[in-house]
């Protein structure tokens, strides 16, 4: 994981403990405090080549973004953030007999800038009876007009994962919807769709570049389909009422192994609904693609005109 759009604000706005909202505030305004000018770490001859590169990279993905996939053009991440690890960790929380993520506010997650913080939220849920789990994030998209700095975690990451994570992130400042899964699986989709293309552009059919994303991107899918596949069974399973949802959970376990994944050592519902927000249904972003003959520009006003508030009937409708 680590793609999100992490809304930290938006649920200490609208009336949560003063203490998340002072939490909120004083993370990102950390993040913004110690940004610098991608542009200037460029041209300054202190920084490191490999970081200087991944900077010049980061540039021009951004351009990629707007001129090839008509993404719309943004302030964000003209400025990169020393950060240890991930940005921001997001708590799930869902009921055990349901793959229904809580609500926050509208969000199927809740973003932290601690570990510690988003660890104890976690196990507060857990002690109501919930499952719960924590995801790194490894970049987020303010909903304000505010020009979020990359953060440096993300320019370890090789061509490939960084040019998607930017791709997932403008396209949140493209298109938006009430459903916020949905926003996510649009996002995943766009980013991995548009860095292969990317790729191809800037390195070539044969660079080492694109040999490793592609390997990264199959390891990627092959656990996205397990997830998929679980939370079907469990979908079946919760619907009929049965007892005894850990073997599905062995189940996942066991074809994991059969092809070296490795799954999360807690597996519950909340993990399964976090994969899923970024799954979607692909095939039919693939499909809407391949209906406007294959023009970003095109597919992305379609995705714009979508019924905001349940874009996924409407994909579908729109597909056909």
């Amino acid at each position: 994981m680590g793609r999100a759009l992490g809304l930290l604000f938006l649920t200490a706005l609208a009336g949560c403990s003063p203490l998340y909202a002072y939490r909120s505030a004083a993370g990102h305004a950390g993040l913004l405090w110690r940004s610098r000018s991608i542009e200037k770490s460029i041209a300054d001859p202190s920084t490191a080549p490999g970081r200087r590169e991944r900077l010049k990279l980061v540039v021009d993905a951004r351009r990629f973004a707007v001129e090839r996939l008509a993404l719309a053009p943004s302030r964000d991440y003209q400025d990169w953030t020393p950060v240890d690890g991930a940005v921001t960790w997001l708590v799930y929380a869902c009921s055990t007999d349901s793959l229904k993520p809580v609500s926050f506010l509208g969000f199927p997650y809740k973003g932290h800038f601690r570990r510690a913080w988003a660890e104890r939220e976690a196990a507060s849920w857990a002690k109501k009876g919930y499952d719960a789990a924590v995801m790194p994030a490894g970049a987020y998209n303010t909903p304000f007009p505010i020009a979020d700095p990359l953060p440096s975690s993300a320019l370890t990451y090789g061509p490939g994962d960084l040019a998607e994570l930017l791709f997932h992130e403008f396209t949140h400042g493209t298109v938006d919807t009430r459903d916020q899964a949905f926003n996510e699986a649009m996002a995943s989709w766009i980013g991995e769709r548009g860095v292969k293309l990317y790729l191809v552009e800037r390195f070539g059919e044969a660079s080492p570049e694109l040999d490793d994303w592609e390997f990264g991107r199959a390891r990627s899918e092959t656990m996205s389909v397990l997830f998929e596949e679980l939370g079907k069974l469990l979908d079946e399973h919760y619907k009929a009422g049965r007892p005894d949802r850990e073997k599905l959970f062995d189940w996942a376990r066991a074809e994991a192994a059969k092809t070296g994944l490795d799954l999360p050592k807690t597996l519950n519902n909340a993990v399964v609904a976090a994969h899923r927000t970024y799954r979607g249904e692909p095939a039919l972003f693939d499909a809407l693609h391949s209906k406007h003959g294959s023009d970003w520009r095109r597919t992305l006003a379609a995705l714009g005109a979508l019924d905001r508030k349940d874009p996924w009937p409407a994909l579908r409708a729109a597909t056909r």
